[in-house]
């Protein structure tokens, strides 16, 4: 509307909470004190605004008022107040804000006397479509083990097209209408009664919700078994309401909640999620602005999430671990040292060498590991469950830092037990030996747990060993290594196997055995690129 007044010719210069500034045809400012705001609310369903001219001192007040049947309607109308009108409207209002006891009934009746007998202006009526699709982004993200709300201002019937068009409710699914409870307890026992069997889509009005909300035992009862829903839409939802929604998951669920809105009145809902998203619209960029993310459209949310947000927990979960075993491999081979030569406290490295194992031999590796992907772009879309793999199985979670505690215990001790065991070597050779091995298990550590040959990857772990190698050659001072034969390849490279091929082949036979659905995919992946492969060959030769 802003804009279309401007193709008329009238501009609006500037806005705060006090003043506004327009720009007539004539070129003229005309400048307005705002003197009352009355926000929207579903209740109302209209938002108004009391102005006083400056150059007139005419008092205007402007409302509009808006529905949707078919089409997003706004009805524009207006009204002279007199002086003597406005001062005891005034007066009424703030005796009507003293009534604790009913305030906002006070308050609302006092404001509907205000904005009666209004002069009709023009009506304006925009087609509110889907977003292209919506249904395919919100089916995937279900699939992936993410309960979908949705927090509407529209009416009953109109939020559940929007849910059958948007797949919130499946063809097998029905909604569960939560009416006006009688009672808490009745309320309480409803909600039981649906957790015993909660294939069902819960909707819910906003003033249902209201009164469910105001007594925290039907709050918690509600909390509880909705989130058992495969989706919840609330439906004539005020902002507060869809703030207030968002906080009681987040807080007394314990969830991580995404909030995702297009308009300035999802801006309270963004801002009280753990992550916000705003979509650039039609409605302005009131939502973008207050998000974490922005994004174009909500297919994009897909990707954002799926394959963007996916990738950047598997990369960060996988480069902390790495970072982990770095630091307690090396803390193990010490420690068993000590105890092994009767609690001696030497360093089995010296400062040089420990300088050069958390820096140039080894940390270009690791941090490659940030340019990996476990599965192609494509499959996060086609196996959605992907992404609820890793809500089962965290790769951050205590299960999997236990095993990476395991990992390195077990390396650590069999570097320096077998050296010290099997190989009758003085000192100085043992610390050469034991800390090549470490610098080797680290590198294929790295190199089998990546999944694309990417060239970060491959440069990295390149320049890793081509600089250890001419240190090893031309550094023998500080290897303190006499002399460089096969035998000492071959002590280095029997300890390496030993501490490295067990658990190697512990993975790949539980792969083989018991395949997880990331197994089967990447299985799926790697036959697909020989068939391609093969189909280039047979091309190429006919």
């Amino acid at each position: 509307m802003v804009n279309f007044a401007e193709s008329l010719g009238y501009r609006l210069e500037s806005r705060d909470t006090k003043s506004i500034v327009i720009r007539n045809l004539a070129g003229e400012e005309e400048r307005f004190t705002i003197l009352e705001n009355f926000p929207f609310t579903s209740e109302r369903k209209r938002m108004g605004i009391l102005l006083k001219e400056d150059a007139s001192g005419i008092l205007l007040l402007l409302l509009k008022g808006a529905d949707k049947e078919g089409l997003r309607t706004l009805v524009l109308t207006q009204r002279v107040v007199s002086e003597e009108e406005y001062a005891a409207w005034k007066i009424k209002f703030s005796d009507a804000s003293k009534d604790l006891a009913n305030r906002e009934a006070k308050e609302e009746e006092v404001i509907c006397e205000l904005e009666s007998r209004v002069e009709l202006l023009g009506v304006t009526g925009v087609e509110d479509l889907l977003q292209d699709d919506i249904k395919t982004v919100i089916e995937n993200l279900r699939a992936a083990g993410i309960k979908v709300w949705m927090l509407t201002g529209d009416k009953l019937e109109t939020a559940k097209c929007i849910a059958i068009s948007t797949g919130l409710k499946s063809p097998n699914q029905t909604f569960h209408e939560i009416d006006n409870p009688t009672s808490i307890d009745e309320f309480v026992q409803k909600m039981e009664q649906f957790g015993a069997n909660p294939n069902q889509v819960i909707i819910i009005e906003g003033h249902v919700l209201k009164k469910v909300f105001s007594k925290q035992k039907a709050r918690t009862a509600f909390l509880k078994h909705a989130s058992l829903a495969p989706s919840v839409v609330c439906c004539r939802c005020a902002p507060t309401q869809k703030s207030e929604i968002t906080e009681a998951i987040k807080n007394e669920l314990k969830k991580v909640v995404c909030g995702i809105g297009d308009g300035g009145n999802d801006v309270g809902m963004i801002q009280s999620a753990n992550i916000g998203i705003g979509i650039e619209g039609k409605e302005g960029k009131q939502a973008a602005l207050a998000a974490d993310f922005s994004i174009k459209q909500f297919k994009t949310l897909a990707s954002l999430i799926l394959w963007t947000g996916r990738l950047s927990y598997v990369r960060t979960s996988l480069l902390a671990n790495f970072i982990i075993h770095r630091g307690l491999i090396i803390s193990v081979i010490q420690f068993l040292f000590m105890v092994i030569f009767n609690f001696t406290t030497i360093q089995i490295y010296n400062g040089y060498l420990m300088l050069g194992y958390a820096t140039f031999f080894t940390s270009l590796p690791v941090f490659s590991l940030i340019y990996d992907e476990d599965v192609k772009w494509r499959q996060v879309f086609d196996y959605p469950q992907l992404y609820q793999l890793l809500q089962v199985q965290k790769q951050l979670g205590p299960a999997r830092f236990l095993l990476w505690i395991w990992k390195s215990i077990y390396q650590g001790s069999t570097v320096i037990i077998l050296s010290i065991l099997l190989f009758e070597n003085t000192f100085l050779e043992i610390v050469t030996i034991t800390f090549t091995a470490l610098v080797l298990i680290e590198l294929l550590n790295v190199v089998t747990s990546i999944n694309i040959l990417h060239r970060a990857i491959v440069t990295a772990v390149f320049l890793s060993v081509c600089l250890y190698s001419v240190c090893l050659v031309f550094l023998q001072d500080l290897f303190q290594l006499t002399s460089i034969d096969e035998t000492f390849f071959l002590r280095v490279l029997g300890i390496t196997m030993a501490a490295f091929l067990p658990i190697k082949l512990t993975k790949w036979v539980k792969s083989k055995l018991y395949p997880s659905l990331l197994d089967k995919v990447r299985r799926e992946n790697r036959e697909q690129t020989r068939r391609r492969r093969g189909e280039a060959e047979y091309q190429s030769i006919g």
